[in-house]
């Protein structure tokens, strides 16, 4: 795919480019990667800077202690790479794999850093995604401190069942227990736990060690959450 063609599927992307320089948005890639692969790891030093523009991205933050937190951008236009280059760090501060098959576009961090400090529009729409990134986060690691582990556990199911629906048949969840842990910042025992209570309330059923949500248990999961708080 072609940089004309990805600008045209998606218009807020053609709109952040429309002054920047045909020189400069000739040097961008179209890339693609395959489900399972890792973009970019913690530490290594930026040469690129990416726009995710369809697909699923795990985000992962390995600590000292060996507490991994993860959560999985699925909007069009997250970046990766810019809020460390904008800060002045050379370094990603996480390892982002893909989740499912993925489309971005890439710059050089020249480039970006070029577009940033000449091009408005394109200083305008990163403005804006970067606000709107800091507050998915600040509200998802609100509710994951102060809500129960059967309330966030629940939120993340009825997310993930809308995600793999297909038509009106069953959701059959693919994320591991590992990485539902992670995102929730909790252990395998906790969502262990979670799962059992509410596949003993008839909520989810399991089958060849996935999760699966029939259409009538999201819509009940979806009346119950609120209780679960």
């Amino acid at each position: 795919m072609q940089l004309s063609q990805l600008t045209k599927k998606y218009e807020k992307l053609g709109s952040m480019l429309t002054d920047v320089p045909s020189e400069i948005r000739d040097r961008f890639i179209v890339r693609k990667f395959p489900r399972n692969t890792v973009i970019c790891k913690k530490d290594e030093v930026i040469l690129h800077v990416y726009i995710i523009c369809a697909g699923t991205m795990r985000i992962v933050n390995e600590f000292d202690n060996g507490n991994i937190y993860a959560f999985t951008d699925t909007e069009p236009y997250t970046w990766i790479g810019d809020t460390e280059l904008l800060a002045g760090v050379h370094h990603y501060d996480c390892t982002v794999e893909s989740v499912t098959n993925c489309t971005t576009l890439q710059m050089s961090r020249e480039d970006f850093l070029t577009c940033f400090e000449n091009s408005h529009a394109f200083a305008k729409e990163l403005a804006r995604t970067i606000a709107n990134k800091v507050h998915h986060r600040s509200s998802k690691i609100g509710e994951n401190i102060f809500y129960p582990v059967l309330y966030n556990m629940t939120t993340l199911l009825i997310q993930l069942a809308q995600e793999y629906k297909v038509d009106n048949k069953a959701a059959i969840i693919p994320l591991k227990r590992q990485h539902m842990a992670e995102r929730l910042g909790i252990s395998i025992r906790s969502v262990n736990r979670a799962i059992k209570r509410l596949r003993e309330n008839h909520y989810l059923s399991i089958a060849k060690g996935k999760i699966v949500i029939e259409p009538e248990q999201l819509l009940r999961l979806m009346q119950a959450v609120d209780q679960f708080k």
